[in-house]
Formats: structure tokens, sequence, C-alpha cells
């Protein structure tokens, strides 16, 4: 399927999506620095902690978001009334918010802060961190709802560019508030303070927004019955089970680095993430936008098209990364010493791991996105707990031995045995009897990619590293796989 061929709409969304790649990079290239210059290396230690734990409370509504979403969407195609589902889904925001407010006061206890956090009570009491993670959990949450549940309402109409336009409009409104708090202030109480005032504002924007540009009423209190409600909680649980372990594998992780290693590890640890997950966001751009369409299709039994948008993602996407990867290797050393302000060196063996286990997660992305949107709440729940349990069991072990590239490894292990159980769901899922073929000839390029990598940190050989990843490269148009 040609890449020009896909629906309108798609490269406006991207456009957009692009914006939120290069605000991404550029909040990681700063906020590194800006942390570091303004509260020190322990400070920024403890921000990330902190981070983790308000996110990690954030991801238990996830599920329902995106179970009300799609249901919305859904039924959107096949009937115009869709009152039903807007009341019952806002109950059921309003329940879990309720849920994560009570279990983020229960958390912000110093003592409990501290046994999750590992930094001593008397720390987080002189810093005013109870008040600080209160903060930023509300701020967290009301950007989560305004993202995830009002901007989505756009996406039944088709609409899905204005979508991602005002999510971007969010993230800059975020990242500008905490980089101008941090910058002033040198407090993180009060750099979470302006960022709430901040998310409260742009909520009340968006809802006023929403409700002025779609043909239905958006409900906020009234008319709801929490009955139906909850019973979109229940319906939901799996997928939430689901995104919370997704989250302990996104964040969740840092919370695990900074028990089983040293403190100071914590920040090589999510620097070197940082990089390889850049790339990442790249694919994820590209593959939001193609499911509405992929979602309609599929209900309509279209498997080709569902197929052909996986092998243009794929194929794209495996390009930009190998060859990103491989021309920015010579530099990478000196730009995350720049990066870190001399204060960080970079661990070559974790970096290449990672970017190894982000080539795995970036061919299996559009899997997930496909269990997502067709609500195959189990299958994601098993992926989920089959790399996150191998994951962490991989930190615990190397963090034994105090080995930090064993990090890299342990997310390897947990990406590749999870691909393995999500070819055999996926293709229970298609009746096109060639489709294994499909998914083996598009992951030949990751697996030659690996094993360049693999070399790279052993044999320090550059022009090896360029000969195989030009194989690679070649692998991915060599084979009409559709």
């Amino acid at each position: 399927m040609s890449l020009f061929k896909i629906r309108s709409g798609y490269f406006h969304s991207v456009k957009w999506g692009g914006y939120i790649i290069a605000l991404s990079f550029i909040r990681q290239l700063l906020i590194v620095p800006v942390f570091f210059a303004a509260i020190g290396f322990n400070d920024y230690a403890f921000w990330l902690v902190l981070s983790a734990i308000v996110l990690m409370i954030r991801s238990l509504n996830l599920g329902q978001l995106h179970y009300t979403s799609n249901l919305i969407n859904l039924n959107y195609h096949y009937k115009k009334n869709i009152d039903s589902e807007l009341r019952s889904g806002q109950g059921a925001n309003i329940i879990w918010i309720l849920i994560q407010v009570i279990i983020g006061l229960a958390v912000s206890f110093p003592q409990v802060l501290a046994f999750f956090s590992n930094f001593s009570v008397n720390y987080l009491v002189s810093s005013w961190a109870q008040y600080s993670f209160i903060l930023l959990l509300f701020s967290r949450i009301i950007f989560q709802y305004t993202n995830l549940y009002l901007l989505r309402l756009f996406e039944p109409l088709g609409k899905i560019n204005l979508t991602i336009k005002y999510q971007f409009f969010s993230d800059l409104i975020d990242f500008a508030a905490l980089l101008i708090g941090i910058y002033i202030s040198g407090s993180i109480f009060y750099s979470c303070l302006i960022v709430f005032v901040f998310s409260l504002v742009f909520l009340v924007f968006i809802y006023l927004f929403v409700k002025r540009n779609v043909p239905f009423t958006v409900p906020v209190f009234k008319g709801i019955n929490y009955y139906e409600s909850f019973l979109i909680v229940k319906a939901s649980m799996y997928l939430t089970f689901s995104f919370v372990i997704e989250k302990i594998y996104e964040v969740g992780l840092n919370l695990v680095v900074v028990r089983t290693y040293a403190t100071q590890v914590l920040p090589q640890f999510t620097t070197n993430r940082v990089m390889s997950n850049f790339l990442y966001r790249v694919s994820d751009v590209m593959v939001k936008p193609l499911f509405p369409a992929i979602q309609k299709e599929f209900t309509l039994n279209n498997e080709r098209y569902v197929l052909s948008n996986m092998v243009t993602f794929w194929r794209v996407s495996n390009a930009v990364l190998i060859v990103c990867i491989t021309l920015g290797m010579p530099f990478f050393f000196d730009l995350y010493k720049f990066w870190t302000g001399n204060k960080l060196e970079l661990n070559m063996g974790l970096i290449c791991y990672l970017f190894i286990a982000i080539a795995f997660q970036n061919f299996s992305m559009i899997f997930i996105e496909f269990f997502k949107k067709t609500n195959l709440t189990k299958q994601m729940l098993t992926v989920n707990i089959i790399k996150v349990s191998l994951t962490v069991s991989g930190i615990f072990l190397f963090g034994f031995i105090n080995n930090v590239p064993g990090l890299g490894i342990a997310m390897i292990m947990g990406e590749v045995v999870s691909l393995v159980y999500v070819f055999k769901v996926v293709m229970n899922s298609f009746k096109t009897n060639y489709v294994l073929k499909i998914f083996i000839g598009n992951l030949l390029p990751v697996v030659i990619f690996s094993i360049s990598l693999a070399l790279y940190i052993y044999l320090q050989n550059y022009a090896l590293l360029l000969m195989c990843n030009f194989l690679a490269i070649l692998s991915i148009y060599k084979f009409k796989h559709t």
C-alpha cells in the first residue's frame, strides 16, 4: 500500500504529531540541564521518583478512558445518539478520579512517601514533598482527562487532527509551566503549584471549546447514571489492569531501579531511556492517526486494509529508527556529556541494549494499539504481565550484581518474549493465511539491526555497524510482504 493513499486527514494529524515530537525533544533537551542547574542532582533524582509515583496513580484511569472513548467512537458509526455512552463515560471518569484522589492523599503522608521513594522522612518534610506530590497528582489527572477524554470526542467526527493539535498545546503549556516554575523558583513545590494552576485554566478552555464544536451534549454532572458508570468501570477492568502494568514498564521501573541499584544510577537510566525513547515517540505519532480507520475497517472485516497499513508503518518506522541510530552513534557520547553538563557519562552497553529493546517495542507497537482499539482487554493484560514480570525480574537479577547494562538486557527479555505471545494472538484474530509470512518478513530488519548493535557493544567497530545496518535497510524493501 502506498503511503500517499492513506486516508485524508492522516498527514494533518502527523503534522501536529510531529510538533509533539519536536516539543518532546526540546523538553528533554532542556529539562535535564535546567533541573541539574536549578535544584541539583539529588533533588532531580527525587523529582524522577515523585513523577513516577504520580504517573502510576494516574494510570488507574487509563483503561476506562480508552474503553469509553472506543465505545463512543464505535457506536457513533452505527447510531448518532450516543448520549448514554457520554453520560456513563463521564460518570466512570468521576468514580476513578475520586479513587485516584483518595489514594494520592494516602500516599502523600511522609512515612508512606518515604517507603515508595527511598528518600528519608526528614528530607521529604523539609522540602514540602507531600504538598508537591498532591499538586502534581491533581495537575496530571486534569491533563489526562483533558487529553484522553475531552479531546478524543473529536475522533468519531473524523477530526483526529484536532485531537492531536490540542494535545500538542496541552503538552506545550505543561512544559512551559514546569520550566518557568523550576527556573524562577528553584523549588519543586512552586513548580508543581504553577503547573496545577495552568492545568485548571486549560481544562476550562478545552471543555468550552469541545462543547461548542461537537454535535452532542458533553455532560459534567447532570443526568449521570452512576449504576451504568459502574458497569463501564467493571467492563474496562481488564484494560485498567493492563494499562497499570504497562505504566510500570514506562515509569514504574524507576521505582524498581531506585530500590535495586544505588540512587545515582536512576538519572543515568532515565536519561539513557530518554535518548532511546525519542525515536519510539516518532513511531507513536505515525501510528496513532492510522487507527480510527483501522478500527473501522477491522469491524468491517477488511483485513487487507489493516495489514497494508501495518506494513507501511513497519517499513517507514524501521527505516527511520535504523538510519537515525546508525548515523548518530559516533556523536552520542559527546552529546550526552554536553546535555547532562558533564555530570553523567554515557554507558555504551546500556544505550545499545535500550536501542535493541526499542526496536522490538517499535515493531510490536502497532499490535498493541490494535489490542487497545479493538478492546482485546484480556490479551492486552497478558502481554503486559509477560513483559513487565520478565523485565522487573531481570532488573532485580542484574541489580544484585550491580550490572548497569543489564537494565537494557532486562528490557529486551520482556519485549522479545511478549512479542511471541502477541504473534499468536494476532494470528488468531486474522483469517488471512499468509499473515505469519508478513509479520516475519517485516521483523527481519529488526533482528539484523539488533545483531549489529550487540556486535558494536563488544567490537566498537563503526564500519561493521554501517555494513550490517545497510543490510537491515535493504531487507526492509527487498521482499514484497503484501
